[in-house]
């Protein structure tokens, strides 16, 4: 996890992953793509809605779209996305900085998620 390249650059470096391991299978490439940038378009469209911002590890569908492919885990880490647990369940989680009390961090968490959705 401590690898993985984080921003816009390392955002990129996982698409052309994902694009690698799919490149056989161009179903699974589209959907694996247009599912990351639904859950990027819905976060930037509402950064303060939490379940926006979390994705369970182990949910069926993340596995099956995004999460079975090369890539697709480590870009969500790439654009900030953390492991944590909710109700002790395992998932990715973007942490919105306070706003109030952190400005410039807040501003850099919101652009590297504006940065993600225009990179898919």
């Amino acid at each position: 996890v401590d690898s993985i390249r984080k921003g816009p650059e390392g955002v990129k470096l996982q698409l052309q992953n994902i694009k690698e391991a799919t490149k056989d299978d161009p179903e699974a490439q589209r959907t694996a793509i247009t599912s990351l940038h639904t859950i990027f378009k819905q976060i930037n469209a509402h950064p303060e809605e939490t379940n926006f911002r979390r994705i369970r590890r182990d949910h069926e569908k993340f596995t099956e779209d995004i999460g079975r492919h090369h890539g697709g885990v480590e870009l969500l880490l790439a654009a900030g996305f953390e492991l944590g647990a909710i109700d002790e369940v395992p998932c990715y989680i973007s942490k919105e900085p306070n706003l109030e009390q952190d400005m410039d961090g807040w501003s850099a968490w919101f652009d590297l998620l504006k940065a993600t959705l225009e990179i898919l």
